[in-house]
């Protein structure tokens, strides 16, 4: 396919990753592209987003994401302008027929079951279409200085399901750019409460977990915030607490910007019939701690694969 008149994409996040990859589609001229994400506008997002400003702060991401493209009137494939569509709302919301009509599905999401449940509906568009049909399932993630850059292709390559055991052993994390005005989880109010409110209340003290006052006032705000969002309070125990404080990774816009590069480019490659199904790398990893190392390899599908494997059973 070298026509990118009929071209359409989806960016999954229009966070750190999400920013790039729409600044990316924009610039290379990709004519229709939607973007989800149920985030707003945070102070602490600014330093990496660069698609927002300070006055954006409280707004949805998605739209000013697509405010922002959209007003520099980009001149795309076929002398059309380039137009971004915004979805604020839970991408699991979304109908299959919705995602079928797009060509190529990218994500930067933080969330592993949002993955897994794009990544199902996607296999399940090609097996029901008897592979007339196969929406290419790029996934970017991105974690301090490391990051991956998936290429999935539904039914042929090995899916995101077959990939979990790639997966740190505790998959999930909490970057900074969780949102603060919707909090939905009690990490989410250890992260506001540690990564806003601390500098705020003690800017010239750095925090510390050793510290049982530290401890102490970051499970106090905790608690307040969830009583503000009714979250349940009851998971909020130091330990806990101590847990997630560990976990916590800063997001680094260079990593961002590489990760978001690697899938645009892995994109363009089965755009121009430059991708080879059976041999060439579809899992990439870069890790930019100890000077600069990227990997590339061919991860094979796993037969017993509840999503994609030639075993599996409908229940």
């Amino acid at each position: 396919m070298t026509d990118l008149t009929s071209v359409s994409v989806l960016v999954l996040g229009a966070g750190g990753l999400g920013c790039e990859m729409l600044k990316n589609l924009a610039l290379q001229g990709i004519p229709t592209v939607h973007v989800v994400d149920m985030d707003t506008i945070e102070l602490t997002n600014l330093n990496r987003q660069f698609l927002f400003t300070e006055k954006d702060v409280g707004r949805a991401k998605v739209e000013v994401a697509a405010e922002y493209i959209n007003s520099r009137e980009i001149v795309g494939a076929g002398g059309q302008l380039v137009k971004v569509t915004p979805h604020f709302q839970d991408l699991t919301l979304f109908t299959r027929d919705f995602l079928a009509q797009f060509t190529f599905v990218i994500s930067g999401l933080d969330s592993v079951e949002a993955r897994r449940h794009v990544n199902a509906e996607l296999v399940k568009i090609t097996l029901e279409s008897q592979f007339q049909k196969c929406i290419p399932f790029i996934d970017g993630a991105s974690e301090g200085f490391k990051g991956h850059c998936k290429v999935i292709i539904p039914g042929f390559s090995a899916c995101y399901e077959c990939s979990l055991n790639t997966l740190p052993a505790k998959t999930e994390t909490y970057p900074l750019c969780t949102v603060a005005n919707n909090p939905r989880k009690p990490e989410h109010l250890i992260e506001y409460a540690l990564m806003v409110q601390w500098p705020q209340t003690f800017p010239d003290v750095s925090f510390d977990y050793e510290n049982p006052d530290h401890l102490h006032w970051l499970t106090e705000q905790s608690i307040d915030r969830a009583q503000s969002y009714a979250i349940d309070a009851s998971a909020l125990t130091p330990n806990f607490i101590l847990g997630v404080i560990k976990n916590i990774v800063p997001s680094v816009v260079s990593t961002n910007a590489i990760i978001a590069g690697q899938c645009c480019i892995a994109m363009t490659r089965l755009l121009y019939d430059l991708y080879d199904f059976e041999n060439s790398p579809n899992f990439s990893i870069f890790n930019g701690e100890e000077g600069a190392f990227s990997h590339s390899y061919l991860h094979s599908r796993d037969p017993n694969c509840l999503i994609c494997g030639d075993n599996k059973q409908t229940l």
